[in-house]
């Protein structure tokens, strides 16, 4: 009996959370929130919906990646001289 008991309590116990969990995030079935749901989603699709900052067409400045665009390269400082390479491996192994 003892055995059965260890089975049949973690059984019970996940039962019961996923029940709770089934209650928490089941969707509502009345009219009323079926009109609201709809009503939802014909708000985010109006065009008056857009918030302002996510119309911007126009980049702003040389790093500005609001279009989707790489940010402009940064020229070096005249005082940083030619970019350096990396020693040659050495070829005495």
């Amino acid at each position: 009996m003892t055995i059965l008991a260890y089975l049949l309590v973690p059984v019970l116990v996940v039962a019961i959370a996923a029940s709770v969990t089934w209650a928490r995030h089941r969707q509502p079935t009345s009219l009323q929130s079926g009109v609201d749901s709809f009503r939802r989603e014909m708000d985010a699709l109006s065009p008056d919906a857009a918030p302002l900052h996510r119309r911007r067409t126009e980049p702003t400045g040389p790093g500005d990646t609001a279009l989707g665009g790489r940010p402009a390269p940064v020229a070096p400082s005249p005082s940083s001289g030619p970019p350096r390479r990396p020693p040659a491996p050495d070829s005495r192994r």
